[in-house]
């Protein structure tokens, strides 16, 4: 009966070591891909429109009120975070707008819609592609 506890304790013993073994080998022909990250603050925001969208309406008395229908997108302190100034005649919005991280820098542009007063805001993904913001 001492033999078989003393052969189990044995095997336990050597399948615990191998384990820990093959666990703690490195493996050379490995290749670790270090996925760059993003800051979550830009250092400079920039204070020119980095997209705009601008449709002039007529007013019907030889365009003297300069009226228009724009969009402009500005940088913010925060990297992902972009502000949104609109414009229809003479009434002005505000927005905020976040763009999700894809571990890129984020490009925002601006695509015309299907009527002159429609824009569409949207982003590039990881491929390029523009993707319509939501």
């Amino acid at each position: 009966m001492r033999a078989i506890v003393y052969f189990v304790l044995l095997v336990l013993g050597i399948s615990c070591t191998g384990i820990e073994n093959k666990q703690n080998e490195t493996k050379l022909d490995s290749v670790v891909i270090k996925v760059p990250t993003v800051s979550e603050n830009r250092e400079l925001p920039s204070k020119k429109p980095i997209a705009a969208y601008a449709m002039p309406i007529d007013d019907g008395i030889g365009n003297v009120n300069n009226w228009k229908f724009a969009v402009n997108i500005y940088e913010t302190a925060k990297t992902f975070n972009y502000k949104v100034q609109i414009q229809y005649k003479e009434i002005r919005a505000t927005e905020m707008i976040t763009i999700p991280n894809f571990g890129i820098d984020p490009v925002v542009s601006i695509k015309p819609g299907k009527s002159s007063l429609d824009c569409i805001i949207g982003f590039n993904d990881t491929k390029g592609l523009f993707k319509e913001y939501i």
